[in-house]
């Protein structure tokens, strides 16, 4: 009987241990999840602080109990994984106060990422990261009025958009010179960045944090506030075990595309790994809980002898402020120019419905393509609607590989009510013919 320990109930981890039972129902599968849920969707959190929601428990997908009972897959919450030796095969626990040696057959690694954090500590410093913690965050931060939020990614502008629509008062200081500007290339990022009503610090670096969280200093001003919530990125948890496997240049876990380490029967997956771009065929990290569910799968699958490859990733991310939807897949035009690829672009402003039929909304959509080959590498959209189904179909063009002129051709659904007879992804295309 092959033994399976998880390290990790996220994501990645619940698909890889649910797709070893599905086809190994001999196995002995243990999941070993530090806090108090598992199948969790940290991407919630700005929407349980804002409100949305208040069932916590909404957060997981399924809960411990029905893994336990449903899938016979022994998940053991609040227990943190205290040591892990890969060369006898045993992973150190404390349960209850007492010291165990749990021994593994196959083991996946799927501790996911955690926050990047700032060197002061404070009672009004927060990080927003873990549902486990959202609680206590919510009732910390709806007890404030002004806040300061590090960091203008995709965490930065949801919380600013929760925090905002609840009323409070928001300073975003960003270093960058427009948000989601690792996302974005600076044309679109302009677009959602002149849209947002809180009040943008741009260009501005943190230098320090006083007064447990009330004083903020940058580089340019200094800020009195209520307190200040930390999102200045993520970073791979691979702190007990990046001693004994093989770490790729992201950071995160090398694994190859069947999710195995650089150490025999030891997997890993999600956030903690890295993974290769389809464009780039270079290493890249990107933590998303789509991608993690899949590496997830792909481990499960090898693990119970069912042979599966993880492709890669085109980096898919989408996003929302207030009215817009703001997506990306591909590359954009600063990433083609870190890495030497040659390309062209074009942008283009439509609508997101008929001219004659009620409530159309605007819509940006910016292509990228690669010069000599005309492949499609890039997509940027940013709409009021139908942002998501776009964003996707040009993931997969990206993924096989389509030419401008094979997307110009891609018989897409017309309907006055969801879009125009001239799709503005087909628009951009146009644009793209031309330029080539």
């Amino acid at each position: 009987m092959d033994k399976v320990v998880v390290l990790g109930g996220g994501a990645a981890g619940m698909s890889a241990s649910s797709r070893v039972r599905r086809l190994n129902p001999e196995a002995e599968i243990t999941v070993f999840e530090e806090t108090k849920m598992v199948s969790h969707a940290p991407c919630g959190v700005p929407y349980f602080v804002e409100g949305l929601f208040n069932d916590e428990n909404l957060f997981m997908t399924y809960t411990p109990s029905f893994f336990i009972e449903k899938r016979k897959i022994n998940v053991k919450i609040n227990e943190k994984v205290e040591e892990v030796d890969l060369s006898s095969r045993v992973v150190k626990v404390n349960e209850n106060g007492t010291r165990k040696n749990v021994e593994f057959d196959y083991l996946v690694i799927t501790l996911g990422s955690k926050p990047k954090k700032v060197k002061e500590e404070g009672d009004r410093i927060f990080y927003a990261h873990h549902p486990a913690n959202a609680v206590e965050l919510r009732k910390a931060l709806w007890s404030l009025n002004k806040i300061a939020i590090i960091g203008g990614g995709i965490l930065g502008v949801e919380m600013a958009e929760a925090l905002s629509n609840i009323g409070k008062k928001v300073i975003l200081i960003h270093r960058g010179g427009y948000v989601l500007n690792k996302m974005l290339d600076e044309d679109m990022g302009k677009v959602i960045t002149s849209s947002m009503d809180v009040e943008l610090r741009l260009n501005e670096s943190l230098e320090e944090i006083k007064e447990g969280g009330r004083v903020v200093i940058t580089d340019r001003g200094k800020y009195e506030v209520d307190g200040t919530l930390i999102a200045i990125g993520v970073e791979p948890n691979v702190d007990l075990v990046k001693d004994q496997v093989k770490i790729g240049e992201t950071g995160a876990i090398w694994v190859d595309s069947h999710m195995r380490t650089s150490v025999r029967n030891v997997y890993a997956a999600g956030d903690v790994a890295e993974s290769i771009h389809m464009v780039t065929k270079k290493p890249v990290w990107m933590p998303f809980a789509p991608v993690a569910n899949k590496m997830g799968f792909v481990a499960g699958s090898n693990i119970a002898g069912k042979e599966m490859e993880f492709p890669g990733v085109v980096g898919t991310m989408i996003t929302k402020y207030k009215d817009y939807f703001i997506a990306k897949t591909g590359i954009s035009e600063a990433e083609a120019k870190r890495y030497g690829i040659k390309v062209y672009s074009a942008m283009i402003k439509s609508k997101t419905r008929a001219r004659y039929y009620p409530g159309g909304k605007d819509i940006y959509v910016k292509l990228i393509a690669e010069e000599g080959s005309n492949k499609v590498v890039g997509g940027q959209i940013i709409g009021g609607e139908e942002v998501l189904g776009r964003i996707d179909m040009l993931a997969a063009i990206i993924m096989k590989g389509f030419t401008v002129e094979e997307t110009f051709f891609v018989e897409m659904g017309y309907l006055p009510a969801i879009a125009t007879v001239w799709d503005p992804v087909i628009i951009a295309t146009r644009q793209l013919m031309k330029a080539e």
